[in-house]
């Protein structure tokens, strides 16, 4: 996991997965496997968000899934910089991007209410066995490997903040001991795409409703609980 910048205008210091928005690059980029995926993706941009998912990836945490060549810390400080394009890298070092390396997880939409309004996709993926991640400086300021169960509970004791989307996938990731285990449930998983509504009530606190809940509008139910409840900087699971 990485923490966001106090900079950064959405979810400031907040602990996220490695990620970030679909450049106009990805969608040329050759990627190897991942056709299943692509097809539970749907859509002409399924390829670009597989993509994105690997670029964003190595970017950010510098871990890139990938075979072949082997980029080096100052090609990834440049693609940072801006002064070498994620393209342009792949075809010097002759890198076949891994999409079978990835699996969907999860679709989560960003509420009506915020300003800013994401569409995301989360992947889970298998980092391979030479992998340094390191956060990149920038965007990102501090970088972890936790296993679920330690991100929820340094979550619990205040040391760090987790966004709905990222607290609920974690909880979702904690019945799985091996990496092996999440790729394999994630290829059967049905993904819907999740957009929480909320409320706010007058102590303070606000209840985050999602998919298949009775106040939300949708009928299609995600897997598990479908409502949440931020209080006094924790949140709570409906059963």
């Amino acid at each position: 996991m990485v923490k966001r910048s106090a900079r950064m205008a959405f979810m400031p210091d907040a602990h996220v997965f490695p990620g970030g928005r679909v450049d106009v690059s990805d969608s040329v980029l050759p990627l190897f496997g991942g056709a299943s995926d692509r097809s539970r993706i749907g859509g002409d941009g399924a390829a670009a968000l597989q993509a994105a998912a690997i670029r964003e990836t190595f970017e950010e945490a510098g871990v890139l899934l990938a075979r072949g060549g082997a980029p080096s810390v100052e090609d990834r400080q440049a693609l940072l910089r801006g002064a070498l394009g994620f393209e342009a890298l792949v075809a010097r070092l002759g890198l076949h991007l891994d999409a079978e390396a990835i699996r969907l997880w999860s679709w989560w939409i960003t509420p009506e209410i915020e300003p800013r309004r994401y569409s995301t996709r989360f992947f889970v993926a298998q980092a391979p066995d030479a992998a340094e991640a390191s956060h990149d400086e920038g965007e990102t300021v501090q970088s972890a490997w936790w296993t679920p169960a330690e991100a929820l509970a340094k979550f619990e004791a205040g040391q760090v903040q987790l966004a709905p989307p990222t607290f609920v996938t974690l909880r979702e990731l904690l019945p799985y001991e091996q990496a092996a285990d999440v790729l394999a449930a994630a290829a059967s998983r049905r993904v819907v795409p999740i957009e929480p509504t909320g409320e706010l009530h007058e102590d303070g606190s606000v209840t985050i409703y999602l998919p298949g809940d009775p106040l939300h509008p949708s009928p299609d139910r995600v897997d598990g609980p479908t409502r949440v409840t931020l209080r006094q900087g924790r949140w709570l699971v409906h059963r």
